[in-house]
């Protein structure tokens, strides 16, 4: 007779925690990453990624259908992966060729006043924009020891400035017109996947020309700020083998539900603050203040939760776009890790939006440190950062934002960035002394010092740069002046 203790069935024990950390460590399990080789593991894997991308909200029905149908084409024939990914990057350049509203508004506009489709000047543009990407980076080849090779970045802007130029300088209500702006907003969308195409054929990286010229709006979206860079960047974190790649997925998958999870924080969020308690929006305060019909509480209220809205939203966007790239198999960092953690500025700019970052890094950081300043250090990291921050941060949103002259003045174009100048000073002083500061509060300074002062810091810095920082037609730099005062009863 078999004894009580193997009559006993085994126990299932029900711990939310086991099953958290088993979430978390699946990567890491043997059982996982051989079920995630598998075709079944891999069905399940895209199935729970598409689900957790739809659940985001972060993109539209057609955005995913065509990055499903790119994820399921890439698992099915691995040994095609460039060419399927830059395929479906071309299909979504000329169908949505624009990273902001703000150009496809121009469009739109100017399509109406010549009596023609947008995509009349669209798919032209995007064409002839493509073929511009290739015949630049072959260029680059020709002459290596000219302007164009070695400063590519500073040649791609001098001839975006002149189509710029001219789009301003025609007739608003012309054709010819109409498709130069179109041109211009479409290469302004994508200058700065070039910039990295041209580094990376700079750097004879294997991958084919075609390739790196047709990688001008990635099939995982984004803005002007190419997560991922180029080719380069993304082959340095590519899963070499079966396993690697088992656990790029299951690390896509669980960014991907994180992700989705945060969208839906920051929908409850959004939920309390607008329709339960109608508390204003940052601009709407703004606005308010300069009628005199906005209360000093609920102005710093809108301005702190504004703050936390942002991160979110930062997360969770980088988030969803970081996890298709592991997806397809490139096991890229994250563009934010908990800037709350950041006892630092230049700790949090770090975290907050590593990919753009990353850019002002690139190509106006490492520039201006190697050329000046060599014989003084501090003065050459000051430099450096306010090349970077400041004058590189400004020319990346400014460049962007250009779509502001089109229908306005020359001088009422200038006057709606006036409110930045502000923004990326105060940023490029905050970090420069944030890096250069002899004074830094350490551990030994005790544990509010160090672990609560720190970082309430950061927050009130970046609570209040933001008020600048809004890219935005609406709030002149008077109005947000006044906001700032009026929080302190001034």
């Amino acid at each position: 007779m078999a004894s009580t203790e193997t009559l006993q069935s085994p126990e299932i024990e029900y711990s939310p925690l086991k099953w958290r950390r088993a979430w978390l460590t699946m990567d890491q399990n043997p059982v996982a990453i051989e079920f995630a080789k598998s075709n079944l593991g891999v069905l399940v894997l895209h199935v729970g990624f598409i689900l957790a991308l739809a659940a985001s909200g972060q993109l539209s029905g057609a955005a995913l259908v065509m990055v499903s149908a790119t994820l399921g084409a890439i698992a099915l024939a691995p040994h095609r992966r460039i060419e399927l990914l830059v395929g479906a990057s071309i299909l979504y350049v000329i169908l949505r060729p624009f990273r902001i509203d703000g150009w496809t508004a121009v469009v739109n506009l100017k399509s109406q006043v010549i009596e023609a489709s947008p995509y009349l000047l669209q798919i032209p543009a995007v064409v002839l924009f493509l073929f511009f990407s290739a015949l630049f980076l072959r260029a680059m080849h020709w002459k290596p020891t000219q302007r164009l090779a070695k400063r590519p970045l500073t040649s791609l802007f001098l001839i975006w400035s002149v189509f710029l130029v001219t789009a301003i300088m025609l007739p608003k209500g012309s054709m010819i017109g109409a498709f130069v702006w179109t041109f211009v907003g479409v290469m302004i969308s994508a200058i700065w996947f070039l910039a990295y195409a041209a580094v990376d054929e700079k750097a004879k990286v294997k991958t084919p020309l075609i390739a790196k010229a047709g990688m001008m709006r990635p099939i995982w979206g984004g803005s002007s700020t190419p997560l991922g860079k180029g080719f380069g960047y993304l082959n340095k974190f590519d899963s070499k083998n079966a396993d690697e790649l088992a656990v790029t997925r299951l690390k896509a998958l669980k960014l991907a539900v994180w992700g989705a999870l945060l969208a839906g924080l920051w929908f409850v969020m959004e939920y309390f603050a607008r329709d339960v308690f109608e508390l204003p929006t940052l601009i709407t305060s703004i606005l308010a203040t300069a009628d005199g019909t906005a209360s000093v509480g609920t102005s710093w209220v809108s301005l702190i939760y504004n703050y936390f809205l942002d991160l979110v939203i930062i997360a969770v966007w980088g988030h969803m776009i970081v996890a298709v790239i592991r997806m397809i198999g490139y096991r890229i960092p994250r563009n934010s890790r908990n800037p709350l953690a950041s006892r630092t500025l230049a700790e949090f700019w770090n975290r907050y939006h590593f990919y753009h970052k990353e850019l002002l890094v690139d190509f106006f950081f490492y520039p201006a440190f190697v050329r000046y300043f060599k014989k003084s250090p501090k003065l050459r990291i000051a430099f450096a950062t306010f090349c970077a921050a400041g004058a590189g941060n400004f020319l990346f949103h400014a460049a962007r934002d250009t779509h502001v002259f089109a229908n306005n003045t020359l001088m009422d174009g200038l006057a709606m960035f006036q409110s930045t100048w502000v923004y990326f000073l105060a940023l490029a002083v905050g970090l420069v002394f944030s890096q250069i500061n002899p004074f830094k509060i350490k551990p030994e300074h005790g544990f509010f010092c160090y672990e609560v002062l720190t970082r309430l810091n950061v927050c009130t810095f970046f609570c209040f740069v933001k008020i600048f920082g809004d890219i935005t037609v609406e709030g002149t730099l008077a109005e947000r002046c006044q906001f700032v005062l009026s929080l302190f009863f001034i």
